[in-house]
């Protein structure tokens, strides 16, 4: 009678492995790379150096973009960190040209720079499709993406054609620099070119539907909810209100139209990623019942370059270059986890050796599932105190680790700006959060100002 019963046990046990097996073969990874900036003149002219280097650090300067030896290390890293896992594709969302005025590069320059990086992402990657979108910084005149056909446009299909894989997408690109691809697994790709939205883009300014990406977009994604496909929304420029100057990188009424879309088929899309901030960072949108619906991801930038703004009197702090990898469900595209690495830029200068380390892994480090939209919002609500652990902990990620006196400890001001930053996309909202949180911080300072004060006046009645 006992042999039955332990036959039956050891098929429930091959059964239960079995399955497993099964789940984790559904499970997938992408990496994610943003904001190159290939300064070539680095050593040399400087061009992008927002600082006198008197030190030329071989993988760079947290003052200047990235030299050619800092970008060859990234996408060595992201090859190494692939060794064990394999990377369904990639994500690329732009920004590859130096910061620089437009005197002193060309469109010819500005297609070599997009032409040697996209071959040194072949080389390292020769069988990963790679999803590339344009960064503001890669047009020619800077930021002003025009809504129609135009050389550079030409040229950079040519370049990426392989990886679109698809005829009628390239039309699509050749009028507005986006398109649309399924993946091996059935995931969709919204590859956007979100710079026509930009507030520095003139050319398109007051018009309507820019290169008639809206209506492109509304027409992919009705087709996707009716195929019950899952999206992922890629692109450069950001929605939502930036850090640490509450910046909407959009034109309201662009930045309006795209949240529309986006809630609209917020059922089917599963994740979000763009660049340009080069600081990490996300946002969670919320519906009207305030429930986390999706789920926005900015990765840090490559270069490490800071930005400074006299008139304002605003530096940006110092962050190490930085990628990451996502972990998701092959099937639904739901997002499990995220890897983000950095280098550690003066150690790496101080070794002359790329020094490359695992900044944080999200669900064991933010102590959360997945990195789902509720997931995240469960994140947020334990960052509401800026003295709390997981909100210093965040300060630091969001500057790849950084280990820098510009970096400095984040103060009322400072972590009302950034959590604001996690729940309101629109800037009314945004400004209301701050305003909120800033205020309250002043009153509990005068609150305990005046109790310190009538702590003094009985102190001194008494002596």
């Amino acid at each position: 009678m006992e042999r039955p019963h332990l036959l039956f046990v050891l098929l429930l046990v091959v059964s239960a492995e079995f399955q497993v097996k099964c789940v984790q073969a559904k499970e997938g990874w992408f990496l994610h790379v943003t904001d190159f900036h290939w300064d070539y003149t680095y050593g040399s002219q400087d061009w992008s150096c927002n600082d006198n280097v008197s030190n030329h650090g071989l993988y760079g300067d947290y003052w200047c973009d990235s030299p050619w030896n800092l970008i060859t290390s990234a996408v060595e890293a992201m090859k190494n960190a692939t060794e064990d896992r394999d990377a369904d594709f990639i994500l690329w969302t732009g920004d590859n040209v130096l910061h620089v005025g437009d005197d002193k590069v060309n469109i010819d320059i500005h297609d070599q720079i997009l032409g040697n990086l996209t071959q040194l992402l072949r080389t390292h990657f020769p069988t990963v499709p790679v999803y590339a979108t344009y960064g503001n910084h890669d047009y020619y005149p800077h930021d002003q993406f025009p809504p129609h056909n135009n050389e550079l446009y030409n040229r950079t299909l040519e370049q990426w054609k392989s990886w679109i894989n698809d005829v009628q997408q390239e039309d699509n690109f050749r009028k507005g620099g986006y398109y649309t691809v399924k993946t091996t697994s059935g995931i969709r790709i919204l590859a956007l070119n979100t710079n026509l939205y930009y507030t520095s883009d003139k050319v398109t300014a007051g018009l309507i539907d820019p290169a008639d990406q809206f209506s492109w977009m509304e027409n992919v994604l009705a087709s996707s909810n009716a195929s019950n496909e899952k999206v992922i929304v890629t692109g450069h420029v950001p929605p939502g209100m930036a850090p640490p100057l509450g910046t909407r990188w959009m034109y309201e009424d662009f930045h309006q139209k795209l949240n529309s879309i986006l809630y609209k088929y917020s059922n089917i899309i599963i994740g979000m990623h763009f660049g340009h901030e080069h600081n990490d960072n996300f946002r969670v949108f919320y519906d009207e019942q305030d429930k986390p619906v999706l789920g926005l991801f900015m990765a840090p930038s490559v270069t490490p370059w800071r930005f400074k703004i006299p008139s304002l009197g605003v530096t940006g702090k110092a962050h190490n270059p930085g990628f990451r990898m996502i972990r998701y469900d092959q099937s639904t595209g739901r997002h499990l986890d995220l890897i983000q690495y950095f280098m550690d830029l003066p150690e790496s200068n101080r070794m002359q050796a790329p020094v490359w380390k695992t900044g944080y892994t999200a669900t064991s480090d933010m102590s959360i599932p997945d990195i789902t939209p509720a997931s995240m919002d469960l994140f947020v609500k334990r960052m509401a105190d800026p003295n709390g652990a997981d909100f210093k902990k965040f300060y630091s990620w969001r500057f790849s680790s950084a280990e820098h006196p510009s970096v400095g400890v984040c103060d009322q001001s400072c972590h009302a700006i950034i959590h604001c930053n996690f729940i309101h996309s629109s800037k009314k909202k945004y400004d209301q959060c701050v305003n909120l949180l800033t205020s309250n911080a002043t009153s509990i300072f005068l609150m305990w100002f005046y109790m310190f004060l009538v702590v003094v006046a009985c102190f001194m009645n008494i002596l």
